[in-house]
């Protein structure tokens, strides 16, 4: 009886399985990975380490190991009692993990909002800037960019513009802040992550009232053999559309019509035939094809001790216009080494050499395309004797030069040495506890280069030669140093923690020379001392900066279910002064995961994933002008006493003691949803987003003379909406297929200025010195200000009963012909009062649509964006129909009124300006809704047994395109317009956030095909 007890209870006995659960790309140990038996209710996690111990019940025949981001595996226990894993990383799902602000994180347990792209997602595209290839792929994220000029850099709006200042998001490379993102090849890029919220944007403080975008280059991996891929592609592109504008007979017709409804003689040059015969379609004739070269080689690898990843690139891009392109040779080298058992150090380098060139299409008097939309289509490019085709007949022909012999003369430059790199060590102390050390280093130099002829046959004469020479060399440095707690308690309680400190410095400094008069314009003889006169010499150091920063956040989750998240950073910054540079800045945010309910699970079985995540906190904004507490002090200013001139110093700028940074606050609300074993996804997002404190120029009552007025935190702006995301991913190991669209919805509204009465105007547009756009309380930034119209007068019987100019004193110099203009306030006189809100140039909506699939090697990749509520102010047009200028007009006029009847839309044609008919008015506003496909891709991966070579793993080839086609009913070269120019004016004006979507015939957007192949070793 005792033997057949002690046999029967060693049958029944419970055995005990240990083991150790690694990543199998890089042998990392994985923890929080679930440990079950199938079937049972038996089970386990990894701890810290990767290490479990699971009872197993009797009978168990198997274990899964199962982790977010990861392919489940199954193994067979049979007579085993030590089983180690080794998972591989999953290539679908919503599990993957995401970066965060110093350190990552498992998308399971994010309560943030972070949206996430992969490098494989934007690999190849025909983009010299990863912003480009990211538009319509991500929710809340609107990319546009003021011109598409070769190497040109996006804007892009997280959330809406958030302040009328600067509102770039900051840019996070491999841990340093740094910038923008042409420096990095997009085909380098392992994931990029938007951090949206408050809550995973507070950990950067002063910087992230705009949002955080976090760039993470590729790497090797421990354990990897070495692998090597080889990559190039080369393209075409072409313009996208052109502008009907007026044929020379037609021109000549509408000119001498001036001339007869004004009563007055033509002009002897408009009824020479010469000019009656079309010569030359401008637009065609600057507008040529370019082409874009890629090329890309990586190493990467790794043993036991070591991982590496080197790569070298090259980009080169010709536009569409004779001397503009964009060029960029780039080499990086990742790496990192164990030195021990605790105990990490590795450094990211990269090195990148740029050189664009790019023409001004911005100036109303020099601007390239708007020469080429202006030129006389009489005069051909170039005379039977080869000179350069000129306006100088005549100054009915106008003030501007030939464009092709602009773009073909002009030589100009900007090169770009730059140096962005980290060095790190991390160090294990404890059990869960590792501290981590970064160093930073963020430099650049860079040289401007421009040369203006001598300039003699053309209307706008230059009697000498111009070298202008710029240099500039500025650098940041970044320190940080931070300890990271992350334990899993009893298997229930996830508890991470961290805690640091981080500094950074800016300087640099700057020359500038320009000398005139060159005997010899050869191409090597264009060095500063061969010019004749000193014509301006100057340098200085930009204002040198440093931010300090502490910073912690927690992160707790009890049972996997309900998460936690609590984030707290102070920032100092040097911009302000001494008692206001210090701010603090709060966020939290929480989550529950529905669906690891046992009363939802055991019920609802069709919904995989429901998780509910909500979160408030506050940002800053110091990316203003600094040092504005100070007054500036310029000198050599000239006062005269008597008849006497004196050079003394000026006071140029007050001071505001009280100026701090802008603050953010926001307040999101999500839901995410898996059906189908997460084959179906959604998330959907409600945020409330207010600046405060936003800085603006506020005069000061009573106050006289030339000294700038710092800015003072008055203003308020509030963005809220909604983001929506679907995606569904589906097929089998033949054939698969992913389809997703995500849609924002936003709106921009301005809730405080000085006070209610008070607006924030933009630079004058245009000849005619016409503004556009104003920012006024209860209205969206930069909204279009003007008049409203009603048709043309056909009649005089129409003006004379006119209520709108019934008590108006210019009633007796309109015309029938010319436009009606509204009166809005009621005084029966239309003049600047009755100006009002014309539109919005911030979308209502932005989406995107992505689809991919693959089919035994073959794979096809399709990118759609568009935007929609949006109105753009085509003030090129505005100025294209003027016929008070002496220029070539747009197709339209053929239109106009030249009798009762013939016209209610274009006025008629005159020399005379009495009713201001193109004045700033809605006649000039139109839809810039459009949808376009942006990128498309179709590919064939080659295995290596169809190939037949050895070493080569797989030849992949491909066709693409950019830009294939856009829906719209916008009439000007593209409705994708961005901002009427940079913040530091260096291209159009220096509004910056006060002027957008205004049309000024900046570079258009180009169409471009490519084709490629890569090969894998």
């Amino acid at each position: 009886m005792v033997f057949l007890c002690a046999a029967t209870s060693a049958v029944f006995a419970q055995k005990t399985l240990t083991g150790k659960v690694t990543g199998a790309a890089d042998g990392a140990p994985l923890p929080g990975v679930n440990v079950t038996v199938p079937g049972t209710a038996s089970g386990a996690s990894t701890d810290t380490k990767g290490n479990y111990t699971l009872s197993l019940p009797p009978g168990a025949k198997s274990v899964l190991f199962s982790f977010i981001g990861y392919e489940p595996q199954t193994v067979t226990i049979g007579e085993q009692t030590v089983i180690n894993v080794s998972l591989a990383a999953a290539t679908k799902g919503l599990g993957e993990v995401v970066v965060v602000g110093y350190g990552v994180q498992s998308r399971r347990d994010v309560t943030g909002t972070i949206a996430s792209v992969k490098g494989s997602d934007i690999k190849n595209l025909p983009v010299s800037d990863a912003a480009q290839a990211i538009q319509g792929r991500v929710t809340g994220v609107d990319i546009v960019r003021s011109d598409a000029a070769p190497g040109s850099t996006p804007s892009i709006r997280i959330r809406g513009t958030g302040t009328i200042n600067n509102s770039d998001p900051l840019i996070i490379i491999d841990g340093v802040p740094a910038g923008g993102l042409a420096d990095v090849s997009p085909n380098d890029i392992a994931s990029m992550e938007i951090l949206k919220d408050a809550s995973s944007s507070a950990i950067y403080g002063t910087r992230a009232a705009n949002g955080v975008v976090i760039i993470t280059t590729k790497r090797g991996n421990y354990g990897e053999k070495l692998k090597a891929s080889v990559n190039f592609y080369r393209g075409v592109s072409n313009t996208a559309r052109y502008i009907p504008l007026l044929t020379a007979p037609d021109l000549v017709k509408l000119k001498q019509e001036r001339y007869t409804n004004d009563g007055v003689p033509i002009e002897p040059i408009w009824q020479d035939p010469y000019y009656a015969t079309q010569r030359t379609d401008w637009q065609k004739a600057l507008f040529g094809s370019g082409d874009i070269t890629n090329a890309d080689v990586s190493l990467r690898g790794g043993n036991s001790s070591s991982n590496y990843m080197l790569s070298a690139g090259y980009y080169n891009e010709n536009g569409i216009i004779t001397n503009s392109y964009f060029k960029r040779y780039s080499v990086r080298i990742n790496s990192e080494h164990k030195l021990g058992k605790r105990l990490k150090v590795g450094e990211n380098l990269q090195l990148t050499y740029k050189q664009n060139s790019g023409p001004d299409t911005y100036s109303s008097q020099t601007g390239l395309i708007f020469s080429a939309l202006r030129f006389n289509p009489a005069i051909p490019v170039h005379n039977p004797d080869g000179s350069w085709g000129t306006s100088k007949a005549s100054n009915e022909l106008g003030d501007i030069n030939n464009p092709v012999y602009t773009a073909e003369t002009t030589d100009t430059w900007t090169k770009n040495y730059r140096m962005l790199a980290s060095v790190y060590a991390e160090l294990e102390i404890m059990d869960g506890l590792t501290l981590r050390a970064n160093y930073g280093f963020d430099g650049s130099m860079v040289n401007q280069f421009n040369f203006a002829p001598k300039v003699l046959d053309q209307t706008r004469a230059r009697d000498h030669a111009e070298l202008f020479n710029r240099s500039e060399s500025y650098n940041n440095q970044l320190s940080e140093i931070f300890l990271t707690y992350n334990k899993v308690l009893a298997n229930v309680h996830h508890l991470t923690v961290t805690g640091g400190y981080s500094q950074q410095t800016f300087n640099g400094s700057w020359n500038q020379t320009e000398r005139w008069g060159f005997n010899d314009e050869s191409k090597d003889q264009l060095v500063l001392s061969n010019g004749n006169d000193i014509h301006d010499a100057k340098g200085n150091y930009f204002n040198a900066n440093a931010i300090a920063s502490g910073f912690i956040r927690g992160f707790y989750g009890f049972k996997d279910k309900y998460l936690l998240t609590v984030t707290f950073r102070a920032d100092g910054s040097s911009r302000f002064a001494p008692d206001q540079r210090w701010g603090y800045f709060p966020a939290f945010s929480a989550g529950w995961r529905i669906s690891d309910e046992s009363f939802f699970k055991d019920n609802v079985k069709a919904v995989s994933n429901l998780k509910i995540t909500g979160g408030w906190g506050q940002l800053g904004n110091q990316n203003v002008t600094e040092f504005q507490y100070l007054a500036q002090i310029n000198k050599d200013r000239r006062y005269n006493f008597g008849e006497t001139s004196y050079t003394g110093i000026w006071n140029s700028r007050l001071a505001n003691p009280d100026i701090t940074w802008e603050k953010a606050e926001m307040t999101n609300i999500s839901l995410e949803a898996g059906f189908f074993q997460d084959k179906l996804t959604t998330t959907i997002t409600w945020f409330n987003k207010n600046t405060n404190d936003m800085l603006v120029p506020a005069p000061e009552m009573d106050l006289h003379g030339t000294s700038a007025i710092p800015d003072r935190n008055l203003g308020q702006l509030n963005n809220k909406g909604w983001e929506i995301e679907v995606g569904y991913q589906g097929g089998n190991d033949k054939f698969h297929y992913n389809v997703s669209a995500n849609a924002s919805f936003i709106k921009n509204e301005v809730t405080k200025l000085y006070d209610p009465s008070s607006y924030i105007g933009s630079t004058p547009y245009g000849r005619q010195g016409q503004e556009i756009s104003r920012t006024y309380v209860g209205q969206p930034l930069a909204s279009y200000y003007g008049w409203k119209t009603d048709g043309i007068y056909q009649t005089a019987d129409e003006i004379n009963n006119d209520p709108n100019i019934s008590k108006d004193p210019n009633k007796a110099n309109i015309q029938p012909g010319d436009v009606r203009f509204l009166d809005t306030n009621g005084d029966n006189i239309v003049n600047d009062k009755d100006r009002v809100n014309l539109g919005s140039p911030n979308p209502k909506m932005v989406y995107g649509i992505q689809a991919s699939a693959g089919y035994k090697g073959f794979d096809l990749s399709l990118s759609f964006a568009g935007v929609s509520g949006v109105k753009l102010y085509n003030a090129d047009k505005m100025q294209g129909m003027d016929p008070n200028y002496p220029y070539n007009l747009y197709a339209d006029a053929l239109n106009r009124w030249h009798g009762a009847g013939t016209s209610n839309s274009v006025p008629r044609m005159t020399l005379g300006n009495a009713n201001q008919n193109n004045r700033t008015s809605d006649r000039f506003v139109e839809s810039g809704d459009y949808f376009s496909l942006r990128n498309a891709s179709l590919g064939y991966t080659i295995p290596s047994k169809v190939w037949g070579r050895s070493g080569i793993s797989d030849i992949h080839v491909y066709v693409a395109a950019q830009n294939l086609f856009m829906l719209t009913n916008y009439s000007g070269l593209t409705p994708q317009l961005g901002y009427s120019g940079s913040s530091d004016g260096s291209k159009g004006t220096s509004d910056g956030n006060r002027q957008r979507g205004v049309d000024v015939a900046a570079y258009p957007q180009a169409r471009t095909f490519t084709f490629g192949a890569t090969l894998n070793f």
